[in-house]
């Protein structure tokens, strides 16, 4: 063998060497965090879903899993026991808990503003809350329910007292098809699309107005241990959901496609439809997704507790931060 072959031999087994080498080393390792949803897989959680088909959550390092609770509230508590560092809630939740003393932030809004409504079958001829009197009302059985369907009532010079409220959980919709219940709580994004795909044809009176002030619905919360002693976990998830949402306004089509992929048991139809509706108002008018007002949370506040709500006032400024959110 001459020199020239020897070098090439030698060159060769360098490669292969390297080659070997490369593959021995680990992938980038990757954080784990836990995300506990509020509900089952909807339009509201569609930026998460985007961000985790995406691999957004990997690029910021970050090996995301969304779980789905059987009980609505079980974010909030799992999130503040320390047991999830991130969970979606309601500013009324988090309101009530910092007034118990449990110390939960909102850290985004998903929703900029709250499209709930009250929703009537239009053959009962319900135009407005000065209608309610002598109807009646399927209840979730939330507190919260009687102090806003007062505020719309006395708004239009009506009696609550003059209203029933039957609990019946949260199905609702199907109470009010089936003529168990003149009045229900809808999300519009979502019940209110559903009727408009089954031809059932709906008045509603809008949740927040002169009469009641608007609060968020749903929001992106955390401990203030994982915000004090984990903040760059948060900015870094809240980067990649960020993008998720943002992709989800600019592309509701693809957006939707994703939800379905990851919840296929959801109706596909209901989904694209909801999410043609709903990314429309993720930003609405805010300067970027997520930001929080003060106004909204000091006047729900005070809100919370001239109708008995709260005993107290709580600190408005510290049950929120928009310090996370990318610049």
């Amino acid at each position: 063998m001459n020199k020239l072959s020897t070098w090439r031999h030698l060159a060769l087994i360098v490669s292969l060497v390297g080659v070997l080498l490369t593959g021995c080393k680990r992938p980038q390792e990757l954080e784990p965090v836990v995300l506990t949803l509020d509900w089952v897989p909807n339009t509201n959680h569609t930026g998460f879903y985007v961000a985790l088909e995406k691999g957004w959550y990997a690029e910021q390092g970050l090996a995301v899993e969304i779980q789905v609770p059987a009980d609505p509230s079980a974010a909030l508590k799992q999130v503040a026991a320390g047991n999830t560092p991130f969970g979606v809630s309601f500013q009324d939740e988090v309101t009530v808990a910092r007034a118990s003393g449990i110390p939960v932030v909102s850290i985004a809004a998903i929703v900029q503003h709250n499209t709930s409504a009250i929703a009537s079958l239009a053959s009962a001829g319900i135009e407005s809350a000065a209608d309610f009197e002598g109807k009646t009302y399927a209840s979730f059985g939330l507190p919260i329910e009687r102090p806003l369907l007062q505020g719309l009532m006395q708004c239009e010079g009506a009696d609550i007292d003059q209203l029933e409220f039957v609990d019946v959980g949260y199905d609702t919709f199907p109470a009010l098809v089936a003529g168990r219940a003149d009045l229900i709580w809808i999300y519009q994004g979502w019940d209110g699309v559903q009727a408009e795909l089954m031809g059932v044809e709906l008045n509603t009176v809008p949740l927040y107005g002169d009469c009641v002030p608007d609060y968020y619905t749903p929001v992106i919360i955390a401990g203030e241990s994982t915000l004090a002693e984990r903040s760059e976990l948060v900015s870094r998830f809240l980067a990649a959901t960020e993008r998720g949402y943002s992709y989800a306004i600019e592309h509701p089509v693809e957006a939707a496609d994703i939800l379905i992929k990851h919840s296929p048991e959801s109706d596909a139809q209901l989904v694209r439809a909801s999410q043609a509706w709903l990314s429309d108002h993720y930003q609405a008018d805010a300067p970027r997704w997520g930001v929080q007002n003060p106004t909204v949370w000091r006047t729900f506040v005070d809100w919370m507790v001239a109708n008995g709500l709260l005993s107290e006032p709580i600190d408005a400024d510290a049950a929120f931060s928009n310090a996370y959110l990318a610049e």
